[in-house]
């Protein structure tokens, strides 16, 4: 069934210009970091967080482009009916749905990850470190699918719950300058944890309440819960 759903969201991709745009558009933000970054951090005053800020943003929009990319073509399946027609065969449309949802991951963290290698946005970090940043950074895309499903049942309320969850990227923003227990105000956007270990990796006096590590488990024991709890609210909505 993976196989099949991969093949599926591959055909929607490359058949539709708006979501082939969507694909390609992590590509287009990695050439234009790798050559934006190193300008900031040549121009702007020492000391200045706006190089890692941006760096931060470009590899946390990678897993988010994807969540998009995914909720756009679940709400085509919901118009062309697809889930209808799933609940008379032996398909579990949850199953398809959750199958969907890995896809999205698998897709954000083969993204994030070839993005961080090939522009260099954490030149000092340890080829698991970065694995274990593009893991966390690519499970918010499920996430953001599911938002997008839960509140829309069209593709016009999906762009207009796409542009207010973007400013969940806003939060990691806000981490840079949080370093204390006020951090507890934070970690309710999914890519917070991913965030805070870009952060840990780009600026190596940052305080942080926690290592590396418990960041990373952390961060996948949360947004395995933000998934489960929205997975909840799409199907009770969507009576699945």
């Amino acid at each position: 069934m993976l196989k099949t759903v991969i093949k599926a969201e591959l055909r929607n991709i490359s058949r539709d210009r708006m979501y082939l745009f969507f694909g390609i558009y992590p590509v287009i933000l990695g050439v234009a970091g790798y050559f934006l970054i190193p300008y900031l951090k040549t121009t702007v005053a020492p000391g200045n967080l706006l190089p890692e800020i941006v760096a931060m943003l470009l590899i946390l929009m990678t897993g988010f482009i994807f969540g998009a990319l995914s909720a756009f073509t679940l709400l085509d399946d919901k118009d062309d009916s697809v889930l209808m027609s799933l609940k008379v065969t032996p398909i579990s449309v949850k199953a398809y749905v959750m199958v969907k949802m890995i896809v999205s991951f698998i897709f954000g963290f083969i993204a994030t990850l070839v993005i961080i290698l090939a522009t260099g946005f954490l030149p000092d970090s340890s080829f698991w470190v970065i694995l274990m940043i593009s893991f966390v950074g690519a499970m918010q895309a499920p996430g953001i699918a599911l938002i997008v499903n839960s509140f829309s049942d069209n593709k016009v309320e999906g762009f207009v719950i796409m542009k207010m969850s973007a400013l969940i990227l806003a939060f990691p923003v806000i981490a840079f300058f949080v370093q204390s227990w006020q951090e507890v105000f934070l970690v309710f956007a999914p890519g917070f944890w991913s965030a805070r270990m870009i952060q840990m990796e780009l600026i190596t006096s940052i305080e942080a309440n926690f290592t590396l590590i418990v960041y990373f488990i952390l961060g996948v024991i949360y947004n395995l819960i933000f998934v489960t709890l929205f997975m909840k609210i799409y199907s009770k909505r969507s009576n699945l």
